[in-house]
């Protein structure tokens, strides 16, 4: 990414050149989002002298899954007609170290005896997990083109689902995941694998859990923090397409890394490009955060929440906790989930 510093009478500012694009931050008022960016999550576009914003690479979680259609529906509606790229990742769920042992056909032709070789059964096991994973994208490329997808790329690797997810999102601009992602999983492995691919991962993530998202009304959970400022960026490609937008402050809004006030100035400014206004909530501050969100979406009938997620230690046994566990854990709305 190239920065080019300009400086004029009226304002200062960086113009940003990233694979193309070209995006000015202003560095001349004090709000956090004119300092902040995400380049190369969003892209900027003009229509009929209007700027909206959208992913240029959009990365799905694809397996036996019920609600893999909700999933390639919802990336169709945010790709945007100038090739952004649409990819179905199916993993295998065998590390990385197991899926180094060959096939028993491989084992004959490298000449490995029958004591060195993997079990049958563990064998047989990998080559079910193989078809199910071909059958899977086959499917993910027909609901592609059912909803008219330009630019679809399919994947398929060897690797637990978290340690995939996190590479390979690294790479996207928008990783879509949903709550039945292991297949018979308990509640706290699934919200595990949530926390830990949004925690390990620089693309946001959007999680479709039960209550189907119909683009109706989005809640932005708000506290002055980066991380509540990057989720909102990372979201405006969203946000600009839902029908309502509301944005909610606990208390004060207690920035926990600075103990800064939120400011609901800056949360509108961060939201500015949005083409309709922002219905701001203050609600009294709670030592619950977690539930507190979830019953006022609940309350609001909103079908998706964006809210920052904050690192935790990288333990898969210690991620959970706090706001961020709680909200994964037990909401039944959809989630637009950054770090």
């Amino acid at each position: 990414m190239d920065l080019t510093w300009i400086k004029t009478d009226q304002t200062r500012k960086f113009i940003c050149s990233h694979g193309g694009l070209q995006c000015f931050l202003d560095v001349g008022q004090s709000s956090f989002c004119n300092h902040l960016y995400h380049v190369g999550s969003t892209r900027t576009h003009q229509l009929n002298g209007s700027q909206f914003m959208s992913y240029r690479s959009i990365l799905i979680h694809v397996g036996n899954t019920t609600d893999l259609e909700q999933r390639v529906k919802l990336a169709a509606r945010l790709a945007s007609a100038d090739r952004t790229t649409v990819v179905g990742l199916a993993i295998s769920g065998n590390t990385k170290f197991m899926s180094r042992f060959l096939s028993p056909a491989d084992q004959i032709a490298s000449g490995i005896s029958s004591d060195q070789a993997f079990p049958a059964d563990e064998l047989a096991h990998r080559g079910k997990r193989h078809l199910e994973m071909t059958r899977s994208l086959a499917r993910f490329a027909t609901l592609a083109q059912q909803y008219g997808i330009a630019s679809v790329q399919q994947l398929h690797v060897d690797d637990d689902a978290a340690s995939a997810l996190s590479a390979h999102g690294s790479a996207a601009d928008l990783i879509i995941l949903g709550k039945n992602d292991l297949q018979h999983p308990a509640r706290r492995e699934e919200s595990d694998l949530v926390e830990f691919v949004t925690l390990n991962t620089t693309a946001p993530v959007f999680t479709v859990n039960e209550k189907p998202f119909s683009w109706r009304h989005a809640l932005v959970a708000w506290n002055g923090s980066s991380v509540a400022a990057r989720a909102a960026r990372n979201a405006l490609p969203i946000l600009e397409k839902v029908d309502l937008v509301s944005a909610v402050i606990f208390g004060d809004g207690i920035d926990p890394s600075t103990h800064a006030i939120a400011s609901e100035d800056a949360l509108r400014q961060c939201l500015s490009t949005i083409p309709k206004p922002v219905n701001v909530i203050h609600r009294t501050e709670t030592p619950d955060t977690g539930h507190a969100l979830l019953a006022l979406a609940d309350e609001l009938d909103a079908d998706l929440i964006v809210m920052g997620c904050v690192a935790h230690p990288r333990w898969r046994e210690t991620l959970l906790g706090g706001t961020t566990g709680v909200v994964i854990a037990e909401s039944s709305t959809s989630l637009l989930l950054s770090r």
